[in-house]
C-alpha cells in the first residue's frame, strides 16, 4: 500500500495534480439540498481527456471510495464540478 494525499474539493472545478498521479478515490458530500455531479479526469487542467469517474450525489447525500492500488492518471488529475455544491476531498498518490 502506498501513501496518498487528500486534496480539498473547493466547491468549484479544481486541478488536483498537474503531473502524473495515482487517483485513489474521494469523499464528497452534497451541501445545498440539490443533486450534485462531479467528474474526475485524467488531465492536468481541464474537463477533457480520459474520464476516470463520474460521481452523482442526491440532495444531502455523501459518498466515499478508496481504490487500493489506485488508477494511474498519466496526465494529471482534474475534478470538474458539473452541478451542485459539494465539500470533501480527492485522494491521489
Amino acid at each position: 500500500m502506498h501513501a496518498v494525499r487528500a486534496f480539498p474539493l473547493t466547491g468549484s472545478s479544481v486541478v488536483v495534480s498537474a503531473n502524473p498521479a495515482i487517483y485513489a478515490g474521494f469523499t464528497a458530500r452534497e451541501t445545498a439540498g440539490a443533486v450534485a455531479t462531479l467528474r474526475v479526469w485524467d488531465n492536468p487542467s481541464a474537463a477533457s481527456g480520459t474520464l476516470l469517474e463520474t460521481i452523482r450525489l442526491a440532495a444531502n447525500e455523501s459518498a466515499r471510495e478508496y481504490y487500493v492500488g489506485g488508477v494511474f492518471a498519466a496526465a494529471g488529475v482534474y475534478v470538474e464540478v458539473v452541478a451542485g455544491t459539494v465539500e470533501g476531498s480527492v485522494r491521489v498518490g
